[in-house]
């Protein structure tokens, strides 16, 4: 099994909400725990302040461009701009929110490619949001993780191959 150091999340803000806090809290007890063994990283769009004090990189996203490593989007918008990138990275969709249902059918379209999209993994929250999500776009959830554990997403992205083959 080959190990990835290169781990991106994809995040609109860092501001104070519950999973700015459980991304950012996990990934620096991490690092404490274990030193620098890999390379973090979260791309916002928004420039906000910070829940926690991060004790990784922080960058805006438009220095995807450069990240040659594992991208993991949080939601629907930022993983249709993470299938986009040209970067050669495996890329994953750890779904935190079930945001459809508060879109009312106005966004269907948009929404439904994020998690469409066979080149990219799909990771739940929570046995309850995988039977939503395979319900909402009739694809199998490969993985389920609780609030970011770090131990378990870093467990399936050494699972999958770095690139994907041309």
């Amino acid at each position: 099994m080959q190990k990835n150091n290169q781990i991106g999340f994809l995040v609109n803000e860092t501001v104070s909400s519950q999973k700015s806090f459980n991304l950012i809290k996990n990934i620096n007890e991490y690092i404490e725990e274990n030193g620098n063994k890999e390379d973090f990283v979260v791309f916002f769009e928004n420039s906000t302040s910070s829940v926690l004090n991060p004790k990784f990189a922080l960058m805006s996203f438009n220095e995807i461009w450069s990240f040659h490593g594992i991208l993991i989007a949080t939601d629907a918008s930022n993983c249709m701009s993470m299938q986009k990138s040209f970067s050669c990275s495996k890329k994953f969709f750890y779904v935190w929110d079930l945001e459809w249902m508060r879109n009312h059918g106005k966004e269907f379209e948009s929404t439904i490619q994020a998690f469409s999209n066979p080149e990219v993994t799909l990771i739940a929250r929570s046995k309850d949001h995988a039977k939503a999500i395979e319900n909402y776009c009739n694809r199998k959830v490969e993985h389920i993780v609780n609030d970011f554990n770090l131990e378990k997403i870093l467990r399936i992205i050494n699972e999958q191959p770095i690139y994907q083959q041309v």
